[in-house]
């Protein structure tokens, strides 16, 4: 049984958990997802997507009380699935990837197109 392909909307931002080197409090933020997706293969007008991207801020503070600021980039690429001709790397239903500070981006895609 096939997985349902995702479309632009359909990769959440988790914000993780771990603080950021040096800091010994604060919070990650995550940016809008941007998304890198196939031209002519769409679902319900919106494109399939091949690759998604968030970059997650974090602001706390060290153990003395300054300020630490810092950034990290979740990527997430699709793997070779079954679909058709070149355009056989789609991000499918159960997709994630997780950053070293526990950020992470997740599939949850819920249209009609299935993997072979």
């Amino acid at each position: 049984m096939g997985k349902q392909v995702a479309v632009i909307a359909d990769v959440q931002a988790i914000p993780g958990t771990t603080p950021y080197s040096g800091a010994a409090n604060g919070s990650w933020t995550a940016m809008p997802v941007e998304y890198t997706s196939y031209s002519k293969l769409t679902i319900g007008g919106k494109a399939v997507i091949y690759e998604a991207e968030c970059r997650f801020l974090f602001s706390g503070a060290n153990s003395s009380g300054a300020p630490v600021v810092g950034q990290e980039v979740v990527t997430l690429t699709a793997q070779t699935t079954k679909l058709q001709g070149s355009l056989s790397n789609v991000l499918v239903t159960g997709d994630s990837a997780k950053g070293q500070y526990g950020n992470q981006l997740q599939v949850n895609a819920t249209n009609k197109l299935k993997t072979a």
